[in-house]
């Protein structure tokens, strides 16, 4: 749990960035209490309106929800106790900027916790499904895309340039589960741009023979209660080093 391992106490001020529909950021306004806050910003006004649409817990902290770029980022410098960024990092057209912009508006004793994905090897659904559209002839470099971040050395190195310090780059692994195989690729079609977009290239008459040829490539993955398919991540935790970077 990145939210846990962010160590928020009550009273402490939290920015989730790249927030989506707000739910990391609802998770640590109960560890923060009545008695601190929590912003969520994202690039995407669709996001932004159903977060706040959602209601909130009269027992956590104040949320606040703002649109806008994670790049220039609409809060002063050291406001928050700590920023979180839940597979967010690898869709930034610049992700330095964006990991500095992180550290620039943390106190000094504040600490960043972010996760991104592993490569798709190491995701194993996403891997079989790209792999299976490909042989199909379809463009699924949009799919592939949520993992371009997956190098650890690279994600160490980032966090360093953009004025982190006791960075610590950990590797961990969730099982996510789905009644089937065709569940799975439902679940898809239905979800995140970069996967939905690139089924929709497929033709419909191939999508059985996808779903089939998806079941072959699970297989190892499948027992009594459906598909347990693991998906890797990295976590990113790090601290901001104010002697070396004060200021914007």
């Amino acid at each position: 749990n990145v939210t846990a391992l962010a160590l928020l106490v009550p009273g402490e001020h939290v920015l989730d960035v790249a927030c989506g529909t707000g739910t990391a950021a609802r998770v640590a306004a109960q560890y923060v209490t009545a008695t601190g806050t929590v912003a969520g910003l994202d690039i995407d006004p669709g996001m932004i309106e159903v977060a706040r649409s959602r209601p909130s817990s009269s027992e956590g902290a104040r949320l606040s929800w703002h649109c806008g770029s994670a790049l220039d980022m609409p809060f002063s410098g050291g406001m928050f106790d700590a920023v979180l960024c839940l597979q967010g990092l690898q869709f930034f057209p610049d992700k330095l900027a964006g990991l500095r912009e992180m550290r620039r508006v943390l106190k000094p004793a504040g600490r960043l916790a972010a996760s991104v994905w592993r490569t798709i090897e190491h995701c194993k659904g996403h891997h079989a499904l790209t792999e299976a559209l490909e042989r199909h002839g379809v463009d699924a470099s949009a799919a592939r895309r949520p993992f371009s971040l997956g190098d650890a050395e690279e994600l160490n190195r980032l966090a360093h340039e953009a004025g982190f310090r006791e960075v610590n780059v950990q590797a961990v692994v969730k099982v996510i589960r789905f009644h089937s195989p065709r569940q799975f690729i439902e679940s898809l079609a239905a979800g995140a741009p970069s996967t939905r977009h690139a089924l929709a290239k497929l033709p419909g008459s191939e999508r059985g023979v996808l779903v089939d040829e998806m079941a072959a490539s699970l297989q190892r993955y499948v027992d009594r209660e459906g598909v347990a398919i693991p998906y890797a991540s990295h976590l990113l935790l790090a601290r901001p080093q104010p002697e070396r970077y004060a200021g914007r």
